[in-house]
């Protein structure tokens, strides 16, 4: 997004930050009093290369010309300069309210004061750089904490041996800064302080950025005393020196990101903050150990992608903010677009490559709408360089020509007078570049970019020009949304039936590939002459239907992964009807996708010819995991079955108010991160084929985004919290905001696929009540998923043997949990409410390998043992959480679970019988096993 901002220059550090976004920024040096400006103050930073400096008329010129995209004030004074001119507007709040009026010595009358702010914020969008300011102002907006580019910091080596502070108005400003503690924390020692300070001898301002960078890396400790309830626990030359390297010695704050002892010292006692400015002084080594931590805590609590990110978020918020105000965009307009129609008019670009994504999509696109292809010829050069002399199939050449210099413009020239595009689809071949001035294309404008493992940098740079991104290599959408990209989403690859389907032909190999070895794929080529010394191997390079008659003709088809890609092979080899034996490539999605023993087989490396010899000495076994698997690809994995997500995709976001079109806003917006946990451990338990989701207690949204990525469900949340429940409407399609235990249900019945319940359900007065509740809703064919914890783990025994029982912040006894379950509690809570748990899972504890190993039938935890237990009943001793799928009971199941709960009850009484025998009480041992 090519934005000119305008600005004013009362924080230069911060500027240059703001700078990271790469929009143009123009910077007003702010009239100080008469006759004088805050001038850019090189000492401090130099002006960035997307910075210009430019007087008060050239602004006012540029605003009414219409010039610039947004306003970006960092006070009152800035707001009320800008306040007539009509444009998108953002307010950054750096202090305090009661700070500032603390420093006027408290002369401001609050009141009026604020009735002036709310008229000046009217219509304004507000950033705040923490919570604490954000919570003092009492006002609407954003939380965007400071990021470092950790790049331009380092090589720590504390050689001055001084204490360095960095400040203006250190001593003018004791209320926030602390001057007072930090004089008694200096006295006697080495200190250095740059900044305006002319009341403290010695201090300077420093000769420009690399001299600041010098004293980061020569200085030995940082000292911070910022007033806690004044001032937050850091400021930026803080940040800036802990990401040096450089250590920290702070007075208490309730804000720091100090921890004592590990990245610093932090202490309210003065004596205490002296020993430890002593002890860093004289000890170079822990100097240097204390801030690595602190350099790392940087990167952890402090990255610039975070803060580049919220920026763009921030903007792109003000401006629809803006536009809705102005009518401009339609309440689910998508972006101002008009609604899609069933059959689409698709503009393509691609190149005539036929062995691409791209061709195989534009298949499955033109079989219900209308594509236009655009882009580059596909020649023989190309065949050669790619080593493609063995395809024999035409080139599949876009029916417009565009070269990678040439425009969007000229495309849209070229297409017929009566067509004209509702969507533009790009589509990674590595022959295409993206136009120049797409942004000029009045359509919703969707990317699909395939090799992210190889070309990740060059493909951050091409989605910023994108409305919607589509990724093949699940493993990089975090990355794509931490670097700012709005929209983006996994879509796995696929296979093409008609291209790749079962050829009925005799099996002639053990095992077939068809692929490249190359000198930087060491490990695929050791791994074939691993097989080869082994078994009869075939190995070629070959395409489309020749490459699935290789893979028919094969017992087992091998495949091995490039940096853990989920590439195309997986997906054609499987479709081919052979046995796919592969790598995980672990976070690629693999085992989402397909289970190992099922449809596929996954090796290790170390025991893949023991892996297939099984299999070619068992080929029954080998055939049913095939065709498993060959169905599976045939229900949900291809080309048709993408393109049906991709539009869908598009479709609810054109649907989305545009100020949900984003991603979340901030990160530190009141809400620990307990309601950002992504529960990736229960995807896999979730049918692929769920369309509509319903996720209890679904926090702030993140594991319902990971849902919808997946597999492209429309996923609805409810939540209690409503911070939490705010930040999930940017995540999910509907957000429901209230007590599941009392709300009125606002569904349709039989509307959900899915209800998941992660971590819910002990945290519920009545768990059973709200699985009765929510019975109607689940279809004829859906599914219940949870996770609960289990109060059977021998921790909590042991605990118990003490006379404890103690709640804690997290865990098995956190503190909001209402209701406690074993494993047959579990089974019972779903049996007595219409449902039929059929999948259990367990998150056990490392220690029950050992234990298991042993053959031991009791447990002895503290004071506590357990004796005569089955494998089992020990096993579920050392069980932290279950993870259940459950059904709705059918009619014709009754038989069933009332003979289960025959079995259970039978089993308990054979439990029973050898205990009543030892006491010797055995008639009643006799009546248990006979009853």
């Amino acid at each position: 997004m090519n934005l000119k901002i305008l600005t004013f220059n009362w924080h230069e550090p911060y500027i240059c930050l703001m700078a990271h976004t790469g929009y143009d920024f123009d910077i007003i040096e702010p009239e100080t009093g008469p006759g004088r400006r805050r001038q850019w103050d090189w000492n401090m930073r130099p002006l960035p290369k997307n910075g210009c400096i430019v007087t008060e008329e050239e602004a006012r010129r540029n605003l009414e010309d219409g010039h610039y995209t947004l306003v970006v004030a960092h006070n009152m004074r800035d707001l009320a300069w800008a306040r007539d001119y009509d444009l998108p507007k953002i307010a950054v709040f750096h202090n305090k309210f009661s700070t500032e009026a603390g420093l006027s010595g408290n002369s401001v009358d609050k009141k009026e004061y604020f009735r002036f702010v709310e008229e000046l914020t009217r219509d304004v969008h507000c950033v705040f750089i923490s919570q604490s300011k954000r919570d003092d102002w009492g006002l609407e907006g954003d939380i965007i904490r400071p990021g470092l580019p950790l790049d331009e910091y380092g090589g720590y080596d504390g050689s001055g041996g001084f204490i360095l502070r960095v400040a203006n108005n250190l001593k003018e400003r004791d209320l926030m800064l602390g001057y007072t503690a930090s004089s008694q924390i200096v006295e006697g020692f080495d200190c250095v302080t740059l900044g305006q300070n002319p009341q403290i001898p010695g201090s300077r301002l420093s000769r420009g950025f690399d001299d600041l960078c010098d004293h980061y890396r020569r200085g030995r400790v940082f000292l911070n005393t910022t007033v806690d309830g004044y001032e937050d626990g850091y400021n930026l030359s803080m940040l800036e020196a802990m990401a040096t390297g450089m250590p920290v010695v702070s007075t208490s704050n309730a804000t720091s990101p100090i921890e004592n002892g590990v990245n610093g010292y932090i202490s309210s006692d003065i004596a205490i903050l002296r020993r430890g400015v002593e002890e860093l002084l004289r000890d170079a080594d822990k100097a240097r150990d204390l801030g690595q931590q602190a350099r790392e805590t940087v990167a952890r609590l402090f990255p610039i992608g975070r803060f580049v990110k919220n920026w763009k978020q921030a903007v792109q918020t003000a401006i629809d903010q803006f536009l809705v105000r102005h009518e401009a965009m339609e309440e689910g307009g998508g972006e101002g677009f008009p609604e899609l129609p069933e059959k689409l008019n698709i503009l393509m670009d691609t190149n005539g490559n036929p062995v691409t994504t791209a061709h195989y999509l534009e298949r499955a696109l033109r079989k219900q709408h209308d594509v236009v292809t655009c882009g580059s010829a596909f020649t023989d050069e190309h065949r050669r360089n790619w080593n493609m002399g063995a395809l024999d199939w035409p080139a599949n050449q876009p029916e417009i020509g565009r070269e990678p210099n040439q425009s969007i413009q000229s495309v849209l020239q070229k297409l017929p007078a009566d067509w004209r595009p509702n969507l533009y689809l790009y589509v990674e071949t590595g022959l295409n570049a993206t136009p120049a001035d797409l942004h000029t294309l009045q359509v919703p404008k969707v990317c699909y970019l395939i090799d992210t493992h190889l070309n990740k940098d060059q493909h951050l740079k091409i989605a910023g020009h994108f409305d919607i991104v589509f990724l093949a290599q699940r493993e990089y959408v975090d990355d794509f949304k931490k670097a700012g990209i709005s929209h983006v989403a996994w879509l796995p690859l696929a296979c093409d039936p008609e291209i790749h389907g079962k050829q009925n032909l005799g099996k002639e190999h053990d095992v077939g590939f068809v692929g490249s070895i190359l000198p930087n794929l060491p490990r695929r080529k050791q791994l074939l002459d691993k097989l080869r010394e082994h078994f009869d191997i075939h190995i070629d390079r070959q395409f489309m239907e020749k490459m699935a008659e290789i893979f028919s003709r094969s017992r087992l088809v091998f495949n091995n992964a490039v940096r853990d890609d989920l590439n195309m092979r997986v997906f054609e080899a499987l479709c081919s009807g052979s046995l796919l034996v592969t790598d995980e490539a672990k976070g690629s999605g693999l085992t989402d996708l397909f289970e190992n023993g099922k449809h596929l087989v996954i090796y290790r490396d170390d025991s893949i010819v023991n892996t297939v010899r099984h299999y070619l000495d068992n080929p029954e076994e080998a055939e049913r995991i095939a065709e498993a698997g060959r169905q599976e690809v045939l229900a949900r994995h291809t080309y048709d079955h993408r393109v049906q997500t991709l539009l869908e995709h598009v479709r609810e976001w054109m649907k989305a108010p545009a100020t949900q079109q984003m991603e979340t806003v901030s990160q530190d917006n009141g809400i620990s991160d307990y309601y950002r946990n992504v529960r990736r451990d229960l995807l896999h338990l979730m049918p692929l084929e769920a369309r509509s989701v319903l996720e209890v207690g679904c926090g702030a949204g993140h594991t319902g985004r990971a849902i919808k990525e997946r597999q492209g469900a429309f996923v609805v949340g409810v939540e209690v919290n409503p911070i939490a429940a705010k930040e999930a409407c940017r995540q999910l399609d509907r957000v429901v905001e209230g007590s599941i235990e009392h709300m009125e249900l606002p569904f349709d019945e039989k509307q959900f696929d899915c209800i998941l319940f992660a971590d819910v359900l002990e945290h519920l007065v009545d768990p059973a009540q709200v699985l009765r509740k929510l019975l109607p809703y689940l279809g004829e064919n859906g599914v219940v998923v949870a996770s609960i914890p289990n109060i059977q783990y021998h921790g909590i025994l042991n605990q118990l043997g003490e006379g404890n029982w103690t709640y804690e912040d997290e865990g098995i006894l956190d503190r909001t949990h209402l209701r406690f379950f074993t494993l047959k509690e579990i089974r019972k809570l779903f049996a007595e409410t219409g449902y039929e748990v059929q999948v259990v899972e367990e998150n056990l504890d490392p220690q029950y390998e050992k234990f298991a190993s042993s053959g031991q039938t009791s447990i002895r935890t503290g004071r506590v043992t357990i004796s005569d237990l089955t494998p089992e009943e020990l096993k579920q001793f050392f069980v932290i959480q279950y993870k259940i799928v459950a059904h709705l009971v059918r009619k014709n199941n009754a038989a069933h679970i009332h003979k289960q709960e025959g079995r259970e009850k039978k089993a308990d009484q054979l439990q029973k019988a050898p205990e009543l025998e030892r006491n010797g009480e055995f008639e009643k041992a006799l009546n248990e096993v006979c009853s």
